[in-house]
């Protein structure tokens, strides 16, 4: 039996603390030293249930483990080798794959030592665990499909949709930073972490494809989910069936009420943007928005902090320890709030990996270090059917789908399609349904042209990867004027 299939078939899905603590040391033992090694360890199970048409497609329960050997010497190469097995000889192997790529990579007339990370202390984290999220075995998942597809069943149309829980762990420990004034190396340890997520989401078709519903709902713990079970499904067939027998318009730029989920789809790019734009670098390989040019006389690169950016209704924050959000912090992350955008003012931008260790008592966080980050925005106090109440001619869009990047430098201009419900509004009412658009928009102009904002709450955030976390949001509906739409799509 191999390493990984006899850890993986204890009581437990994932792997323990006490399980982690013996796989790193083992392969820390394999290290032959000379520049950092860490490792690290993920384990994860997932159980899904896909259905279309009404019946189920696709039921399943999987797990796996990965550990990942990343080594870095003094000058600069680095190499990383992922196995799933845990025995000896798999993961002797694995360092010594890591040893031989990170030699091959060296660079010995440009040293680039790795500063060590200053000690400080980690917090507990804001809820990202629930039981109820791992009770939910297949019989239960089995009867929240039933209960999803029956008010489609029932009105003669089609359901589709997606359920998934899944329970995961990291573990991370490396051998040595060194530090960049003294030269000296010492050994750091990011604690084991564990968390669940939930996600479910349903499309309704009408018998002709001419009508499409859709709604969505992603957390941590699959009790909120799972108490808006039926709101979901009613809100899809209602969508559906709203949305039957479109009418073409001419493409132009209108008035636009955008669900939260339509505003989360589309600022997420913006979202990315805050992170990534790390003013220390001097290239525009991380690029973005938020720069104003690099200053050749005093060697800095101008940026627009401080500079008001979008409508002063607009906040825009990362806080790990919000309990509505339930995010999964990166192992270096410390809990502090991160504003990036207060009243509409750019306060706070992303940082290089060394900036951000050496300026680490001075940020909230390494905040850098996450592919993907949780946040949420401010909102108001006017409902949707207020926004509508108060429009002369605009459209109401559910959401958006296919979003692609035009230009993700300077003006963070985007391409997409309405999907799954678009309606016209004429004096105050829905009037009709209408054909889909393509849209060609920045978030940023979208945020600049805004009339009214509602109350801020959870959207669908799905993982992008197999084992991968969400990324949770909490956005607002929006009524912004001018949204240009470029083209008439086919697209239900």
């Amino acid at each position: 039996m191999s390493g990984a299939r006899k850890y993986m078939e204890e009581e437990s899905r994932i792997l323990s603390e006490a399980e982690c603590r013996q796989i790193l040391e083992r392969a820390h033992a394999f290290a032959r030293g000379g520049g950092e090694t860490a490792v690290r360890i993920k384990s994860w199970w997932q159980g899904e249930l896909r259905w279309a048409r009404n019946r189920a497609a696709l039921s399943s329960d999987r797990r796996n483990v990965a550990v990942t050997i990343m080594r870095k010497t003094e000058y600069g190469g680095a190499g990383s080798v992922t196995t799933n097995q845990v025995d000896d000889a798999a993961l002797e192997a694995a360092v010594r794959a890591a040893e031989r790529k990170s030699d091959q990579d060296a660079k010995p007339n440009d040293p680039s030592p790795t500063p060590m990370i200053p000690s400080y202390t980690r917090q507990p984290t804001a809820p990202i665990w629930s039981a109820v999220t791992v009770g939910v075995d297949t019989a239960s998942r089995a009867e929240i499909a039933r209960k999803v597809i029956a008010p489609a069943e029932m009105a003669g149309f089609y359901s589709a949709g997606y359920l998934e829980v899944r329970e995961a762990a990291t573990a991370t420990y490396s051998t040595a930073y060194r530090d960049l004034l003294t030269g000296e190396y010492s050994p750091v340890e990011t604690p084991y972490i564990r968390w669940t997520q939930a996600q479910c989401s349903t499309t309704v078709r009408d018998v002709s494809g001419m009508g499409s519903g859709w709604a969505g709902l992603s957390s941590y713990d699959w009790e909120r989910i799972g108490s808006e079970c039926d709101a979901l499904a009613e809100r899809a067939v209602q969508k559906c069936r709203a949305s039957r027998n479109p009418v073409a318009l001419e493409p132009g730029r209108y008035t636009v009420i955008l669900e939260p989920q339509a505003v989360a789809d589309l600022i997420e790019m913006l979202v990315r943007s805050l992170e990534r734009d790390r003013p220390e670098e001097k290239s525009n390989r991380y690029g973005g928005p938020w720069r104003l040019g690099y200053d050749e006389a005093t060697q800095l690169l101008l940026t627009k902090m401080g500079l008001k950016v979008v409508d002063e209704r607009v906040t825009i924050e990362h806080d790990p320890l919000d309990p509505r959000l339930g995010i999964v912090m990166s192992p270096l992350e410390r809990p502090g709030p991160v504003t990036w955008i207060e009243n509409g003012v750019l306060t706070s931008l992303g940082h290089s990996f060394i900036k951000g260790i050496e300026e680490l008592d001075k940020v909230n966080g390494l905040h850098t270090l996450r592919s993907g980050i949780g946040y949420r925005m401010s909102g108001g106090e006017t409902s949707i059917e207020e926004m509508i109440r108060t429009t002369r001619r605009g459209l109401l869009v559910t959401r958006f789908s296919n979003m692609r990047a035009l230009d993700d430098f300077s003006s963070l201009l985007t391409t997409g399609l309405t999907r799954d419900g678009l309606w016209l509004i004429e004096n105050g009412e829905i009037t009709k349904a209408v054909k889909n658009f393509r849209f060609t928009e920045s978030p940023l102009f979208m945020l600049n042209n805004i009339e009214q904002i509602g109350e801020a709450v959870p959207v669908f955030r799905p993982t992008k990867k197999e084992g991968g976390e969400l990324t949770p949001a909490i956005v607002p509906p929006i009524k912004a004027r001018d949204f240009s739409f470029t083209s008439l799509i086919d697209a239900v």
